[in-house]
């Protein structure tokens, strides 16, 4: 029992992340619209997620 908050967390995050993805793929997109828009995405998370470590970095 002393896990359940850790559970339900997983299942919330697992939950909202199927459900961007379903979303994603069932917009009327065309495949390169949609690729181009994944990959935005993706590149601007890594972006952020660099400079958040290089934060760490220099706050050490």
């Amino acid at each position: 029992m002393k896990n359940r908050g850790i559970c339900c967390l997983v299942s919330l995050f697992g939950g909202m992340l199927l459900g961007s993805v379903v979303t994603m793929l069932v917009t009327p997109q065309s495949g390169p619209e949609l690729r181009n828009k994944i990959r935005d995405y993706v590149d601007n998370e890594i972006e952020k997620a660099r400079c958040r470590c290089e934060d760490a970095v220099d706050k050490l």
